[in-house]
């Protein structure tokens, strides 16, 4: 790894940990009413807070002991620096179609949908298993969001045409 990328990797880790602390500082604005006894609305935002805080960190230590032990740039070829946009257009098009079909369509569904994408775009072509898979998270996540946390999602028209 070169230098300027190492530099530009440690910038990112300092990013992702100063976002960390952003979520842990607005999660302590968080109004709790008197109701909760131990678990409450602030449990899972501060958990998200601190392990994205504390990878950020991780990710900004290794950038830097990389950049530490980094060479000078060689020359390269433009061709080995080409980004694939493929991985990039899979994974946008989950979170697209999660924002426009949620509504119509339910959370089980679109959810279904994203986490194939994502699998599609980190390289699986294993389309069968992707799909039951990204079936099964998809009905896990609604019945832990629905009937162990008690949110409400809409299951869409496809279970039950509402919420």
């Amino acid at each position: 790894m070169t230098k300027r990328g190492a530099a530009a990797e440690l910038a990112l880790g300092l990013g992702i940990a100063a976002l960390g602390a952003f979520l842990l500082y607005e999660t302590g604005e968080i109004r709790v009413a008197p109701v909760y006894a131990k678990v409450g609305p602030r449990v899972i935002p501060y958990l998200v807070g601190g392990i994205t805080a504390a990878l950020g960190l991780l990710f900004a230590w290794q950038s830097w002991r990389a950049m530490q032990a980094a060479s000078p740039a060689p020359a390269r070829d433009a061709e080995e620096h080409r980004t694939d946009w493929l991985p990039i257009g899979a994974i946008a098009i989950g979170l697209i179609q999660q924002i426009l079909l949620f509504e119509p369509l339910g959370f089980m569904p679109t959810a279904a949908i994203l986490f194939f994408c994502v699998a599609y775009g980190f390289g699986s072509r294993r389309y069968l298993r992707d799909a039951g898979i990204a079936i099964a998270i998809a009905v896990i996540a609604y019945v832990g969001f629905v009937h162990v946390l008690g949110l409400n999602l809409p299951a869409g028209g496809l279970f039950g045409g509402g919420t």
